[in-house]
């Protein structure tokens, strides 16, 4: 039987994850192609540019887009983050898994954009993560659930939630904290709670443990949960969500 089927004898690893400003990953990508090297950038406005090839010499890799190997999420075809990394896996030199956000989520410079890189040189199957411009961006958000590389599997862990401590410090403004269920087998996310954040500046923890465990996760292997604090201006402060991961057996 696997681990996973009795949520109460499923082998537990702690989850404590923190973060603040610009500190919440969108997407975390890497380069798998037969070239000795690649290349990653995010422009001003969220677009993002492949390349590969000799070190130094790298031109754009059209096998993500062709023409210009430069995904521009201003266009309807890469508006959510989803999109995005649909495209990114269609490419054979490439994968792609989405981390602190929805597939649904805005990717476009108004709403949802990535961070700001600049060009980064990677070796192949070198994961490289690509944050959350949250001067843009109206949230932070965690995920819990085990994936460890692009190559990785995403449905062979669970995930349980035991406390959610959020601050904001906007100088108006409101923030909603919300838990969804993410099944990585069929891409549904499924909002299962929301509450109203706390107050400007004020730090607010809320705990979701029921009878020692946690009161939401481990369902079934292949789901993971993500937390988020939802604002109504640009977000800035911290998250902090504690809980387990499992991995399947």
């Amino acid at each position: 039987m696997n681990a996973l089927q009795n949520p109460i004898l499923f082998p537990k690893q702690p989850a404590n994850v923190y973060v603040a400003d610009d500190g919440d990953v969108g997407l975390v990508i890497a380069y798998i192609g037969s070239q000795p090297s690649s290349t990653l950038a995010v422009s001003s406005l969220g677009d993002i540019t492949f390349k590969h090839g000799v070190a130094g010499a790298e031109v754009v890799d059209t096998t993500v887009v062709p023409s210009t190997g430069i995904i521009d999420v201003s266009a309807a075809a890469y508006s959510t983050f989803g999109e995005v990394v649909d495209v990114i896996n269609g490419s054979a030199n490439w994968r792609a898994y989405i981390k602190d956000a929805l597939r649904a989520d805005a990717t476009d410079a108004s709403t949802g954009s990535l961070l700001l890189r600049n060009e980064t040189t990677s070796a192949p199957k070198v994961d490289v993560p690509l944050y959350k411009d949250t001067s843009k961006v109206l949230e932070l958000a965690i995920r819990i659930g085990i994936r460890t590389n692009t190559t990785g599997s995403e449905e062979k862990g669970a995930a349980e939630l035991y406390t959610v401590t959020s601050l904001n410090t906007f100088g108006s403004g409101s923030s909603t904290i919300k838990i969804y269920r993410m099944n990585e087998s069929t891409k549904e996310e499924t909002l299962v709670y929301s509450r109203a954040g706390a107050a400007t500046t004020v730090e607010q923890e809320k705990t979701f443990v029921v009878n020692g465990r946690g009161q939401f996760g481990v369902q079934k292997q292949g789901e993971h949960l993500l937390v988020k604090m939802d604002a109504s201006t640009a977000c800035t402060g911290d998250l902090q969500v504690i809980g387990a991961v499992a991995k399947g057996l």
